[in-house]
C-alpha cells in the first residue's frame, strides 16, 4: 500500500506524531512518502497514486489553522474515492477539541477522501503557559505506542474515532475567530532589538513564510501568520514580541530525550492523585492505558504509583 502523510507543524508536535505514524506503517512494509507542508514550496503529489492518505495539524483554538486549511483546498480532486485519516495533536483532553476536524473534513469530502479514522494525541503546550518536565515526559512516553495502535487500528479495520458533538461544533465554530487573529496582531508582533543576534532562523523557518525583514531593517510579519509560535518557541534569545500574545509565550523546545535519560524526572505527573487543573488529564491517560492494554502493549508510566 502506498500511503501519503501531509503534515503541518508548529513547534514539532505534530511533526512528531506523523513521523512515528510513518515508521509505523513502513513496519509492515506499506510504502510512506510524508509531506510536510511550508508555504510555496510546491505540492508535486497526484492524490490518485496514493492508497490511502493521513494528514496530521495542532489544534488552534479548537479549530485547524486557516493557512494550512487554505493549503488543503487547493489539492486537487481525486478521480477515485480515498481512505482518510486524521492525526491531531493539542495540550488538553477536552471535547471541545473534537470538531476542529469537521470544517476541514466537509472540505476533504469533496476532494474525495472519506475519513476513516481520527485520533486527538496529548502534547505539551506551546502557548498559555509552560507544562512541567514531568508532564512534557509522561505526554511523550505515551505518544509513540499511541501511535502504533493507530495504526494497528486503521491496518486492521478497527480504527479510531472521534464523537463531533453539538456542542464541540459550536465552540469550534466562535473560536474560529482566531483566524483573524494575525490580521489583527501583524502590526504588534516585532523583534526585541537588544535581545536578537540576527540569526534569521524565524525568518527561514516559519512554516507560513510570514516573518520577513522590511526595508527598515526590522523583522515583520504578514497576515499568513498561523500563530503557530514556532519563531518565538524556538528563538534562543526569547527576543521574539508576540503582540497581544505576548503574556503566553512559552519558549524553548522541550528535550523529550533528556527528559526520558533523566531518572530524576518522575514520568507520572498525572496521577490517581492529581489535583487542580490537571485532573481533567486523568481520564484521557486512563483511557489511553485501556486502549494499550487491549492491545497487548505495555502502559509506559506507572499511573497509581
Amino acid at each position: 500500500m502506498k500511503i501519503l502523510l501531509i503534515t503541518f507543524t508548529g513547534t514539532g508536535n505534530t511533526l512528531l506524531c506523523g513521523n512515528y505514524i510513518q515508521k509505523e506503517f513502513e513496519s509492515f512494509n506499506h510504502e510512506v512518502i510524508h509531506y510536510i507542508y511550508k508555504k510555496n514550496t510546491g505540492f508535486a503529489y497526484n492524490l490518485d497514486d496514493f492508497d490511502m492518505i493521513g494528514i496530521g495539524y495542532p489544534i488552534h483554538a479548537f479549530n485547524i489553522a486557516k493557512p494550512f486549511y487554505k493549503f488543503l483546498k487547493t489539492l486537487k480532486k481525486a478521480n477515485k474515492k480515498i481512505p482518510l485519516f486524521i492525526y491531531k495533536v493539542s495540550g488538553e483532553p477536552f471535547p471541545m477539541n473534537n470538531s476542529s476536524s469537521c470544517k476541514p473534513l466537509r472540505l476533504l469530502k469533496r476532494k474525495n477522501l472519506h475519513l476513516i479514522a481520527e485520533k486527538h494525541f496529548l502534547m505539551p503546550y506551546n502557548i498559555m503557559f509552560r507544562y512541567k518536565d514531568e508532564l512534557a515526559k509522561q505526554m511523550y512516553l505515551y505518544l509513540e505506542p499511541l501511535c502504533k495502535v493507530f495504526v494497528k487500528g486503521i491496518l486492521e479495520n478497527n480504527p479510531e474515532h472521534i464523537k463531533h458533538g453539538v456542542g464541540s461544533h459550536i465552540c469550534s465554530f466562535l473560536f474560529r475567530i482566531e483566524w483573524i487573529a494575525a490580521f489583527v496582531n501583524k502590526p504588534l508582533l516585532h523583534v526585541k532589538k537588544k535581545k536578537c543576534t540576527r540569526c534569521m532562523m524565524c525568518v527561514n523557518n516559519c512554516p507560513t513564510n510570514s516573518l520577513y525583514i522590511n526595508k527598515k531593517g526590522k523583522i515583520r510579519a504578514k497576515t499568513s501568520c498561523a500563530l503557530c509560535m514556532r519563531c518565538c518557541y524556538n528563538c534562543p534569545k526569547d527576543a521574539i514580541n508576540m503582540g497581544i500574545l505576548n503574556h503566553w509565550v512559552v519558549n524553548g523546545p522541550f528535550k523529550y530525550q533528556q527528559l526520558v535519560e533523566d531518572p530524576s524526572i518522575k514520568d507520572n505527573y498525572v496521577n490517581k492523585n492529581t489535583k487542580g487543573y490537571f485532573k481533567f488529564f486523568k481520564k484521557y491517560f486512563k483511557r489511553q492505558d485501556e486502549l494499550l492494554l487491549k492491545n497487548n502493549m505495555k502502559i509506559p508510566v506507572n499511573y497509581y504509583a
